[in-house]
C-alpha cells in the first residue's frame, strides 16, 4: 500500500500515467474553478479569488509542463540511463493527482471579495476551519512533492545526492519560472 501511495511509478508510467494524470489535472482545474482554488505556481495552491475558467487550465498546464521540461533536461544531464520524455511527462502528471483534494477543500474556505487591509480584518478570516484546511492543503502539497521526487528518480533512474540536488534545483527553477509567467497575466 505504501508503494502505491508514494511511488506508484514502479507500476504505472508512460502513456497510462499521462492519461490518468491529465484526467485528474483536468478535473482539478474544473473543480478549482468552482471552488476558486488556483495552482498559481508549481507547488502553490491558493483559494479565494475567481478567475475566468481558462486561467485554471493554463495554470494546471504550466505547473505540469515546466517540471517535465526541467526534469527531463536534468535527467539527460545527470543520468547514465536512457531517459524517455513520455515517462517523465506521465509520472509527473500522475504525481499531481493528490492536488484534487485541496481544490475540494477550497469549498470550505469562505474569504471576503476584497482582500483584508487591517490586522483586525485578517484575524477575522483566520478561523479555526481556515487554519485546519490550510494545514491539510500543506500536507497534500508535501505529498505531491514526495510523489514528484519519486516520479523524477524513477523515470530518470537517478539516486543519491545527484537525484536530491537536481530535484531541488529543478523544482526551485520551475517554481520561479511559473511565478514569473503567472505574473505576466
Amino acid at each position: 500500500m505504501k508503494k502505491w501511495l508514494f511511488n506508484p511509478f514502479v507500476y504505472l508510467a508512460g502513456e497510462k500515467a499521462l492519461v490518468i494524470g491529465w484526467a485528474v489535472m483536468l478535473a482539478s482545474a474544473i473543480i478549482g474553478y468552482y471552488s476558486k482554488t488556483h495552482f498559481d505556481g508549481v507547488i502553490d495552491v491558493h483559494t479565494g479569488h475567481a478567475s475566468p475558467m481558462y486561467a485554471y487550465f493554463y495554470e494546471t498546464l504550466i505547473d505540469w509542463a515546466l517540471p517535465v521540461i526541467i526534469f527531463y533536461i536534468a535527467g539527460l544531464i545527470f543520468s547514465k540511463s536512457s531517459i524517455r520524455l513520455i515517462d517523465v511527462a506521465g509520472t509527473l502528471a500522475l504525481a499531481r493527482w493528490v492536488m484534487i483534494f485541496p481544490v475540494i477543500t477550497g469549498f470550505g474556505v469562505h474569504l471576503p471579495a476584497t482582500p483584508p487591509t487591517t490586522i483586525n480584518e485578517m484575524t477575522k478570516i483566520l478561523t479555526p476551519s481556515v487554519i485546519a484546511l490550510g494545514l491539510l492543503t500543506l500536507l497534500f502539497g508535501i505529498w505531491m512533492i514526495a510523489l514528484m521526487y519519486n516520479a523524477f528518480t524513477t523515470s530518470c533512474n537517478l539516486r543519491g545526492s545527484k537525484a536530491i540536488l537536481s530535484f531541488i534545483g529543478g523544482l526551485l527553477i520551475a517554481e520561479v519560472i511559473s511565478k514569473f509567467i503567472f505574473g505576466l497575466f
